[in-house]
């Protein structure tokens, strides 16, 4: 799959403008947005040394500008595969400014950050540039 890097390129932009990568200190972060039909969610940590925080992604005054984006790319993908991924991933390395994401077409859960799994989450997103 061939992904144009102006999507990649303006999501990691909006993400760099969310509250919370804005408010806190971190090195790398991970993302995930959870997709449907109408519907986008996300979660993820902010890693910093040996602290991390979880956080969700969200930019003030325009909630849902990262949301479209996202979902911009979802169609888009699926007009160039034929298939809408359920999930994305995203990572990005503050001081290189480097962005990798990866997508999850099949099994909606395969990133799915929820409390029982917190702590086992947290390490398995933790980004490795």
């Amino acid at each position: 799959m061939n992904i144009d890097n102006e999507y990649i390129n303006e999501i990691g932009e909006l993400v760099l403008r969310c509250r919370k990568v804005v408010q806190n200190e971190w090195d790398v972060l991970a993302l995930v947005f959870d997709t449907a039909e109408g519907h986008t969610a996300n979660s993820g940590f902010l890693y910093y040394g040996d602290k991390i925080r979880p956080i969700s992604a969200g930019i003030d005054g325009e909630p849902l500008l990262l949301d479209l984006k996202i979902e911009q790319l979802r169609k888009k993908i699926a007009e160039d595969c034929g298939a809408k991924f359920k999930q994305v991933f995203i990572q990005m390395e503050k001081k290189s400014g480097k962005i990798k994401v990866d997508f999850e077409f099949e099994d909606s859960s395969r990133w799915r950050i929820v409390p029982s799994k917190l702590k086992e989450m947290r390490e398995a997103l933790r980004p490795k540039f």
